[in-house]
């Protein structure tokens, strides 16, 4: 098999990594590899970059990076994430009649791990497992970015640009920070045509109990069927089965996703709505 001779040791230099070795300097890591020195540190400063290795100032060693955990991380949800998720996904589709969609954060992307269609002749289809989107655009990638620290938006932004998928589609930092921020303060996310045209959308986030973001949860379908009378029960059924799959996950209750003064939103429910 050919492969990337650049990209192939620098996924050696990561596989050094074990818990017999949390940490390596670059004459630690030239003698395993047998790389020369000027390589091994050209290897290293890309792999700093991306986050997938990191070094205390003044230690000379390097250890795993949070690129690095994320994934690891990722990996180990999609081996039970999905399972537990489908049971309550199921329902959700049952009592809503729609698409449920479970997402999480891949670097600077969304990713789809499972799907549950619906039954309606009409459906929403094309977010299938595997499939990955900006996370400026919709709901099922909007309610992931909104509950990351909001210090790795700017970062995001600037990696993937804000591209046009439709005339809906938000492309202005501004508006789209603000939103994110109202998002997080309504608890939930609804989209209007953002991605794909005649197709809505509504999305919770399943957090751990500190608040911290697992993955998404998504009502996706036609336009003509999730009208915008139905956002607000639309929200409260994903929020809560979302707050049930984290509840599962860490074995306890989890927290309802925080809220804080939303009648702003209340006041100018249209407006905000049509791009949410």
């Amino acid at each position: 098999m050919q492969m990337n001779q650049s990209l192939a040791h620098g996924l050696q230099i990561l596989l050094l990594f074990d818990s017999t070795r949390p940490a390596l300097t670059v004459p630690e890591i030239v003698e395993h590899l047998r790389f020369s020195q000027s390589k091994a540190y050209r290897l290293i400063r890309a792999l700093v970059y991306y986050g997938l290795l990191e070094t205390q100032n003044g230690t000379g060693q390097y250890s795993l990076g949070m690129s690095a955990l994320r994934l690891g991380f990722l990996a180990q949800r999609k081996l039970n994430l999905s399972a537990l998720a489908l049971p309550f996904m199921k329902e959700l589709s049952r009592l809503t009649k729609e698409t449920v969609l479970l997402t999480v954060v891949q670097g600077t992307r969304a990713i789809c791990l499972e799907r549950v269609e619906s039954e309606e002749p009409i459906r929403y289809s094309l977010f299938t497992p595997g499939a990955s989107l900006p996370l400026h655009a919709g709901a099922s990638s909007k309610v992931l970015m909104a509950f990351l620290p909001e210090r790795e938006w700017g970062p995001i932004i600037a990696r993937e640009g804000l591209p046009r998928f439709t005339p809906q589609t938000i492309t202005d930092r501004k508006i789209l920070t603000s939103q994110l921020r109202e998002i997080r303060c309504r608890g939930y996310a609804f989209s209007d045509q953002e991605v794909d045209r005649d197709v809505r959308a509504v999305a919770a986030p399943i957090l751990n109990p500190r608040g911290e973001l697992i993955a998404g949860l998504t009502v996706a379908g036609p336009a003509y069927r999730i009208h915008k009378r139905r956002v607000q029960s639309l929200g409260r059924l994903v929020r809560q089965s979302a707050q049930k799959i984290a509840g599962r996950l860490q074995g306890e209750p989890l927290l309802p996703a925080p809220q804080g003064n939303c009648k702003f939103i209340r006041k100018k429910s249209i407006l905000i709505q049509k791009g949410v």
